[in-house]
């Protein structure tokens, strides 16, 4: 009975014509964003050096690639959230590349718990290290090939003691009990 439920709500959620204005907006600001790197010159971006700047991100480059982006969803208040993910500065200015990839992470709030679910491909379970507070998660993983980092915000309090996890080709699934 719950999956169908689920499955109403989705259904009333894409039929729901008052999410025309969030699609709108998303659609404005991906124009947006696409209008500033059209019109970036690299002088303004990296200073009079820019060449030779721009040719050190380059080297960087080839060790370890750049990676921005982000996964979209609808949030608990029923909005679209928008989750960065990768590798890039967030704090904007030049681009800085970590060693740390930052994976794609999903956090779904359900009614008494949550789930966390993160993409780590190419890692072995044992490289896998996870520190649960009440508000807070950090992923991290320091593999040979591979290091993945993330810090999560959880939307509600957790009991520490009642994590779960499960990991399978590459997806880790966190399960945490709400209190």
């Amino acid at each position: 009975m719950a999956e169908n439920d689920d499955r109403s709500k989705r259904k009333r959620w894409w039929d729901d014509k008052s999410n025309d204005s969030q699609f709108e907006a998303l659609q404005r600001m991906f124009e947006e964003i696409m209008k500033m790197i059209s019109d970036i010159n690299p002088e303004d971006m990296f200073g009079p050096d820019a060449e030779h700047q721009l040719e050190e991100i380059l080297e960087q480059l080839q060790k370890n690639p750049m990676v921005w982006g982000f996964s979209a969803g609808i949030g608990p208040d029923g909005k679209i959230r928008l989750n960065p993910f990768g590798n890039l500065n967030p704090e904007g200015g030049p681009p800085v590349v970590r060693n740390e990839r930052e994976p794609l992470i999903d956090v779904m709030d359900q009614d008494d718990q949550l789930i966390i679910i993160a993409e780590l491909p190419g890692v072995k379970r044992n490289e896998i290290h996870i520190k649960v507070n009440d508000y807070s998660l950090t992923l991290q993983v320091d593999s040979k090939d591979r290091k993945y980092a993330k810090d999560i915000d959880l939307p509600a309090p957790v009991d520490v003691d009642s994590a779960k996890t499960s990991y399978r080709n590459g997806i880790l699934e966190i399960h945490l009990q709400k209190r």
